[in-house]
C-alpha cells in the first residue's frame, strides 16, 4: 500500500490502520517524494490525496497515466464540494473517499483496487 498525503497526521493513521489489517505500506508526503521513489513491485495501491501543495493528487493521476505507468488509486479529499466530486470523478480513479472515513469504506475500496486479496476481512 502507498499512501500520499500532505498532512502527517492522516499518513500516520492511514499507516497504522493498514498495518493492522496486514499491509505493508510506504508512505509520503508529497507527489513529488513519491515520484522520487522506485515503484513496488507486485500488488500495490495508492491512496492519494487531492489537495496537496506542489504536484496535486489529480495531476499525479495523469502524470503516471501519461508515463505508462499503472497503479489503482483511491483517491481522498477532505472537502466535500462539486468541483471537488468532479475533479475526483475525471481522474477516473478506483474509488474516491472524502475524509473522515471509516474502516469499512477503507476496506470496500482497498477490495476494488485489489480483487485477489482474498484475506482481507469483511
Amino acid at each position: 500500500m502507498i499512501v500520499v498525503d500532505d498532512d502527517m497526521s492522516i499518513r500516520r493513521a492511514l499507516r497504522r490502520q493498514l498495518q493492522i489489517l496486514g499491509f505493508s505500506v510506504l508512505d509520503f508526503r508529497s507527489a513529488e517524494e513519491f515520484l522520487a521513489s522506485e515503484l513496488p513491485t507486485g500488488d500495490a495501491c495508492m491512496l492519494l490525496d487531492v489537495y496537496m501543495p506542489g504536484m496535486t493528487g489529480i495531476e499525479l493521476c495523469r502524470n503516471l497515466r501519461a508515463s505508462g505507468r499503472h497503479l489503482p488509486t483511491i483517491l481522498i479529499s477532505g472537502r466535500d464540494d462539486e468541483q471537488t466530486r468532479q475533479m475526483m470523478r475525471k481522474a477516473n480513479p478506483i474509488a474516491s473517499l472524502l475524509k473522515p472515513f471509516d474502516e469499512k469504506s477503507l476496506l470496500r475500496a482497498i477490495r476494488k483496487a485489489l480483487p485477489d486479496q482474498s484475506s482481507l476481512p469483511h
